[in-house]
């Protein structure tokens, strides 16, 4: 069957952590900065799935595929697979494989689609409401307030230079969900705990820990990435930070979780403690951990408030992530993955990088590129020479440099 994934922000991350979940058990058919259409060998579960994505929008079925360049060649279609309500909601999204012009022409066209597709409805005998945008797309915001999934159906055009495909949305991310259980935290840190809940999503499913394994966040700020884990149904979890107030924050916000999601902590190994990350070993048993998720420290979060240069900044940072590899590597189980965030300073057009993965590698650790080989010549692929993923918002001067190591040694 073949399923189409609208990507988030960052297709580069959406992509890796994809191919992650799905094992690269896929063909790979179209690839755009927005849209990956893929033919998996066995049917999924596009709800389950989604609740497991951070970097996924929505998921849809690819339907049909024509080589006309009229939307109204699909309009048969379209009142077929809607579903039958006392009324019926119904919206178009448009993206494209190609360009962003190659939408454009489109736009019109989808007016008239929806004006035959209610026409078809009303020959039925069915009520029905077009749920329309200024947006090319629909919002997921829109597709679920619009009960476009349970009274109806979004139907998605993916638009190439030569073909359209066509494709009915399944699922779509609760996003008034992340951010409840972002920003309705009881605690919150300006200097801690700004890791977005998507991301740290992102990088637990980069890590690959088995369901039954040990995570371990050496960091845990205000406890994101330990929340978000929990979320996902792991029920083994460290967290540490050396800052005891991180602690207490993060034991609040876990507790907080558990309130709002009525979780019973009786059959967890839940572990939030304080420790320097520097001196692990001595607390944790030496290879006990599958996992480690986690981001540090990464330094002022704007230029203007930099005390000191970034050269210094850099140098002691540089101490404090060798210092952590050194202990995690000690706990971490043999080929277990390391997910970090290293910062990346900005400066004008200029980035400033932690210049230590040479020294890192010395230490028995590989660097595990987070792209698949038969996606890496794709255009829309963006790494850097580190074998690297930057994540980052408009006007950010500390970006965010993602890694996965793994043990070797």
């Amino acid at each position: 069957m073949q399923y189409c994934f609208i990507l988030g922000h960052n297709p580069t991350l959406s992509i890796a952590e994809i191919s992650q979940v799905l094992k690269n058990d896929f063909r790979l058919i179209e690839l755009s900065a927005r849209v990956l259409i893929i033919e998996s060998p066995r049917e999924m579960n596009p709800e389950a799935l989604q609740q497991r994505l951070g970097g996924t929008i929505k998921i849809g079925q690819s339907i049909k595929e024509i080589s006309a360049q009229d939307l109204l060649a699909f309009r048969s279609d379209i009142a077929g697979l809607l579903k039958q309500n006392k009324k019926i909601f119904f919206g178009f999204s448009l993206y494209s494989l190609e360009s962003h012009e190659t939408t454009r022409k489109y736009q019109l066209q989808i007016k008239s689609l929806a004006m035959e597709t209610k026409k078809a409805l009303k020959n039925l005998g069915l009520s029905s409401r077009w749920v329309d945008s200024k947006d090319e797309a629909l919002s997921s915001v829109v597709v679920q307030k619009n009960r476009l999934l349970t009274q109806g159906a979004e139907f998605c055009f993916l638009i190439g230079a030569d073909k359209i495909y066509l494709a009915k949305t399944l699922s779509c991310q609760e996003v008034e969900e992340y951010s409840y259980y972002d920003f309705g935290r009881p605690a919150r840190s300006m200097k801690q705990g700004m890791l977005p809940p998507k991301l740290a999503k992102i990088m637990i499913n980069l890590a690959q820990a088995p369901q039954t394994g040990i995570i371990l966040d050496p960091f845990c700020g205000v406890g994101t990435v330990l929340q978000e884990a929990i979320k996902m149904g792991y029920r083994n979890l460290i967290g540490t930070d050396i800052d005891e107030g991180a602690i207490k924050r993060t034991i609040t916000n876990i507790n907080w979780l558990s309130d709002q999601q009525k979780i019973n902590f009786s059959d967890f190994n839940l572990k939030i403690f304080p420790a320097d990350a520097r001196v692990l070993s001595q607390l944790l048993i030496p290879g006990s951990i599958d996992a480690i998720v986690t981001e540090p420290y990464l330094g002022p979060v704007k230029i203007s408030s930099f005390k000191f240069s970034i050269s210094k900044i850099i140098k002691e940072l540089s101490e404090l992530y060798l210092a952590a590899f050194r202990e995690l590597k000690q706990v971490l189980k043999k080929d277990g993955r390391l997910v970090i965030v290293f910062p990346v300073f900005k400066e004008g057009a200029k980035l400033h990088y932690l210049p230590i993965i040479d020294e890192v590698k010395k230490h028995g650790w590989q660097i595990v590129d987070p792209i698949p080989e038969n996606f890496r010549q794709n255009p829309i692929i963006k790494t850097t020479s580190r074998r690297s993923v930057i994540y980052s918002r408009p006007d950010q001067m500390v970006l965010r440099e993602i890694f996965i190591f793994i043990r070797s040694l």
